[in-house]
């Protein structure tokens, strides 16, 4: 055998052939040119949908109708990935247009073994693109129940938003499913009124991040009644620590007194909100006197907060750079003089409804490109009088622990689990969300960190979403030994949960003193350490044994 023979080196090659004379003569050409070859049925091509193997298809002149019986079986598997061949120029020619490729009997070696390697290129080139789709439908789908997760977590986190109260009215949209806006109402314990509006950089899923901490800092500040300077000076503690450099959060923070006379407000990068009258005159314009959340240290923070008082009947419009900078359908933007013009146009709650037909109108079909939020506090009597504190609930004191061995990992989803038995205890059941949050976190790291040996950083390469999570489900199934301990005490008299999980792997996790978890923050990664540190307190690595605990102030 010479060395163009030995170049085909015994490679697979399925032949549907006639049984002719010429059909054997063919196959022994073929073998001799170092195919490995195997006669096949019609019929084992009915359940092959994608092969690297080609396909020659022998076919005599005098078995044209055989072809066509064939053709009629398996017409989709032979228009791709077969090489036709024939002693019948003519028959060639008739049915070129049904097959990958077509050859004569009379063909030189190299032509026919070109066409037969073009032919398995592509038919591994088709096997690749299904394999990829195969990976990209699994990838949606797993980014389809994480958005539908932290839609979940929002949904209760923001369950307490008071965007029904009657001065209020607010127009809210969207660029994707999740907002890089946040539109925040809340009542103090004295008949104030507490409002923010933040615009995070970033649209999607990515703005979660500091939304979820800072509307839960909100609302529990807000009942204790805490000053608008120590609420910023909090939010800004918050996020500076857990968003990334190159994200922030532009604010405004302000506070109406229950007679609706006395304004407090901090801003902070926003667009200047407008106090105008009940003609809709421009009254004041409460501009930004601060740097955006996120960006200074403690030290350089400045929470210094402006107080005046409103005049009768007048309001309050606040709204995000996306309404100014609103693209209408004629390419022109909206600008801030056209909005304060369309504001004084409609200065009254009934007349709302024109003034957001009219921002409509301006965009027409044009796709948007930033979030829009805009809203207008109605300075009256908040007519909320003082607030009653919740009735304490009494809660017995208890600790359930819970040992999760490879078949429960596999089958159940055990927060979910913990969090129903939990939920049905009235002092948590407010704090569901958060409870879940954290243990979510400290669960996951337990057993993709743990017991898994994942490392995060496969979440920085390209696609390294999709094969970390590739990674995660293959190790998961073939665990066979391991375990995570999960223990859940409630000091009834302190009103405070602590978690401890534990898990019996080798894998490696970051004390949070070490410089490390900060610069996880900065990744596609890591974020949820930063999450713990932020909303609990007694945050504890003890590496020896493989254990995480915290504690959560309820």
């Amino acid at each position: 055998m010479n060395s163009r023979t030995n170049s085909a080196a015994a490679a697979p090659l399925w032949v549907l052939q006639d049984g002719s004379a010429n059909a054997q003569t063919l196959l022994q050409r073929l073998q001799q040119l170092g195919y490995h070859v195997e006669v096949i049925q019609p019929a084992q091509l009915l359940t092959t949908e994608v092969t690297v193997v080609p396909l020659v298809v022998i076919v005599n002149e005098t078995h044209e109708a055989l072809l066509s019986e064939w053709w009629q079986q398996v017409s989709s598997y032979l228009r791709n990935s077969a090489l036709l061949v024939s002693d019948s120029q003519a028959l060639v020619q008739n049915h070129a247009h049904k097959f990958a490729y077509v050859a004569s009997y009379h063909d030189l070696d190299d032509v026919l073994r070109l066409k037969i390697q073009l032919l398995t290129n592509q038919s591994c080139y088709r096997q690749q693109i299904v394999e990829l789709k195969q990976a990209l439908s699994w990838h949606k789908a797993r980014v389809d129940r994480e958005h539908q997760l932290v839609e979940h977590i929002f949904q209760n986190a923001l369950s307490r938003n008071y965007l029904d109260y009657p001065h209020v009215n607010t127009y809210l949209t969207p660029v994707s499913k999740f907002n890089g806006d946040l539109c925040l109402i809340a009542p103090g314990p004295l008949g104030n009124l507490y409002m923010l509006m933040a615009d995070f950089t970033g649209h999607g899923l990515a703005p979660a991040t500091g939304a979820l901490p800072l509307s839960q800092a909100f609302f529990a500040m807000s009942d204790r009644g805490v000053s608008v300077a120590e609420m910023v000076t909090e939010f800004n503690f918050r996020l500076n620590r857990l968003l990334p450099n190159d994200m922030f959060c532009a604010a405004i923070l302000l506070e109406l007194s229950a007679n609706g006379e006395r304004v407090t407000y901090w801003n902070g990068g926003m667009p200047a909100a407008l106090v105008c009258d009940q003609a809709g005159t421009v009254l004041r314009r409460l501009d930004p006197q601060h740097m955006a959340l996120g960006v200074l240290d403690d030290d350089d923070f400045d929470s210094r907060v402006t107080t005046f008082r409103a005049a009768p009947h007048s309001s309050i419009a606040m709204f995000t750079d996306g309404v100014i900078e609103l693209l209408g359908h004629q390419q022109e933007f909206l600008g801030a003089d056209a909005l304060e013009k369309m504001l004084s146009q409609y200065p009254n709650t009934d007349r709302f409804n024109e003034l957001v037909n009219e921002l409509e109108h301006f965009r027409g079909e044009t796709p948007l490109r930033d979030d829009l939020s805009l809203a207008i506090l109605y300075c009256r009597p908040t007519g909320l009088g003082e607030v009653k504190p919740e009735p304490d609930v009494q809660s017995l004191p208890f600790k359930l622990t819970s040992e999760l061995h490879p078949e429960q990992l596999r089958s159940i989803d055990p927060v979910s689990n913990l969090m129903a038995a939990l939920s049905q205890l009235p002092l948590l059941r407010r704090h569901r969300t958060t409870i879940y949050l954290l243990l979510a976190e400290a669960f996951n790291n337990a057993l993709e960190h743990g017991l898994l040996g994942l490392d995060s950083a496969l979440k920085s390469q390209p696609e390294g979403f999709a094969e970390y999570y590739q990674q995660r489900a293959d190790r998961l199934n073939a665990l066979q030994h391991g375990r995570i301990m999960v223990t859940i005490e409630l000091q009834a008299s302190t009103k405070q949960l602590k978690i401890t999980v534990a898990d019996s792997g080798d894998g490696f996790i970051a004390p949070p003193s070490e410089p490390c978890v900060r610069v996880a923050t900065e990744q596609s990664y890591g974020r949820g350490l930063e999450l713990l540190r932020q909303m609990t307190t007694d945050l504890q690595w003890n590496q020896a044994q493989r254990e995480v605990s915290f504690t959560y102030s309820m």
